[in-house]
């Protein structure tokens, strides 16, 4: 659609809610998704749509917002299409005549019989859910660049990593090496408070870049923590995580997954339960793990995936109901085309609906799920995607070593690697391994399920393995200028 189309909007009357709240059933913010195709995602479409049915079944008819002729059909009798992922909108039920006759200025803007709340026709810079092209371009492959660092630097900024906070700086200010350091304005202090999870997306790095290295005709030596490791409970930022020392030598394997680093995207959407993900696809991922003297397992038996489905549900709604833990996320929030563009990080919402409440001010990013109520039983319902697949892969480390953390990136971005050439979908499943106080008993329910009981073995990485329903698509990710210090 073009620029000057408007988006439309379907509303109905708020005051008879159960609840009593206005925005009980409007509230994009308590109904958190994921969708085929982008990062955590927030979205108001379900309840929205929920919230139009249940006007239309109790004959109080909604306010509905529209820039061409309807269809035909017949609103006394109560039918309206209701398009869920939009921008669908011809079937909207009206006499041919009244289309006909209907002034161009209130096609935009008509209000049904009934007193329902009109939410008006707001136009949006597209009614596309795609994310803006500039802030996925570092997905276009590079082109030759004489500094074999800034081709190494490209593929390392695909890595996958928590809440997309992209926590790289790269210094190269010595010649032929890349010091990775993590970026201190990038933490998660409330969900990740010792920056576990912030380290294995800086080993996922390091894995694409010496990947891309050899891609190029040059080894490398990866030395972690050349300025010696932060505390245990310390978060790392400011830290140099590692130092790449580049030698070029022609016969420097290359890597056979390299091909897919552009290919592999992580998938929050549904996966196929009816399809088995083969046997030495599964091999090949823990290889990964063990490769690095980790630890590594696959669940598949229906009875311990039902026991990780409601774990990791529980640990999902601990993240979700607690303040702190929430509004980390909300602060991360980039709603419609130009808050991703400007950002190109952190949870990127697209939703032609999620965009229309924002704009409209329906929808409070920054208010927190309440137990109980109807926005909070939208956000477990939209959880649901993640207990689709066909098995979860896990990773651990005996101990907990700072080394430990960042060869578990390493080690579960090649597993992902592993699955995308074999076209399988992956995504990683982080809030039960917290170490917030509130999913304290979700984490060690989880180490049971596994049989870890007492043993210093620490859970560094779970994710669902699956096939998707649809395809996934890139995540943004921010330009490489802004990474590097030179």
């Amino acid at each position: 659609m073009s620029d000057t189309n408007t988006v439309f909007a379907i509303t109905c009357p708020l005051k008879n809610f159960s609840d009593g709240s206005v925005r009980s059933r409007l509230h994009m913010r308590n109904a958190l998704f994921s969708d085929t195709s982008h990062a955590p995602l927030h979205g108001i479409e379900r309840p929205l749509l929920q919230a139009g049915r249940h006007a239309f079944s109790h004959g109080r008819h909604a306010g509905l917002c529209m820039d061409r002729p309807a269809a035909s059909g017949d609103i006394g009798d109560r039918r309206l299409a209701f398009i869920g992922a939009f921008p669908i909108f011809q079937k909207v039920h009206m006499h041919h005549a009244q289309a006909r006759h209907t002034p161009p200025q209130r096609r935009r803007f008509i209000q049904l019989a009934g007193g329902g709340a009109v939410l008006a026709a707001l136009p949006l810079a597209a009614c596309s859910t795609g994310y803006p092209a500039a802030s996925v371009s570092a997905w276009q492959p590079p082109g030759e660049t004489p500094d074999v660092r800034h081709w190494m630097l490209a593929h390392g900024l695909l890595a996958p990593n928590p809440h997309n906070r992209q926590p790289w700086i790269a210094d190269l200010r010595r010649d032929g090496e890349i010091t990775l350091v993590c970026d201190g304005e990038r933490l998660l202090p409330e969900t990740d408070p010792f920056g576990r999870q912030i380290l294995i997306g800086c080993g996922a790095f390091i894995e694409l870049a010496v990947m891309a290295a050899a891609e190029r005709g040059h080894s490398v030596r990866v030395q972690l923590f050349p300025d010696g490791e932060p505390g245990p409970r310390e978060l790392p930022g400011g830290r140099s995580v590692a130092r790449l020392s580049l030698t070029r030598d022609a016969a420097t394997p290359k890597d056979p997954l390299f091909a897919q680093i552009r290919r592999r995207h992580t998938h929050r959407g549904a996966f196929d339960n009816a399809r088995v993900v083969p046997a030495d696809v599964w091999r090949g991922m823990t290889a990964s793990a063990t490769d690095r003297s980790l630890l590594a397992g696959a669940v598949v038996s229906p009875a311990t995936m039902a026991s990780m489905r409601s774990l990791t549900r529980d640990a999902f709604e601990a993240e979700m109901t607690t303040p702190r833990t929430y509004l980390e996320s909300a602060r991360l929030m980039r709603i419609g085309p130009v808050e991703i563009e400007r950002h190109r990080d952190g949870i990127a919402l697209m939703g032609t609906m999620v965009r229309v409440l924002a704009a409209s001010r329906l929808f409070d990013r920054f208010e927190v799920p309440a137990r109980g109520g109807a926005g909070y039983k939208q956000t477990m319902a939209h959880w649901s995607a993640a207990e689709t697949g066909s098995g979860y892969l896990w990773i651990a480390s005996r101990g907990n070593a700072r080394a430990a953390q960042v060869n578990s990136g390493r080690a579960y971005v090649r597993a992902h690697l592993q699955a995308t050439a074999a076209g399988v979908d992956m995504q990683p499943l982080s809030q039960a391994l917290q170490e917030f106080a509130e999913v304290r008993p979700q984490h060690d329910a989880l180490r049971a399920l596994l049989g870890f009981g007492n043993d210093d073995i620490t859970l560094q990485m779970l994710a669902r393995v699956g096939y998707g329903m649809v395809g996934a698509d890139a995540a943004p990710r921010r330009e490489l200028g802004q990474l590097m210090r030179t």
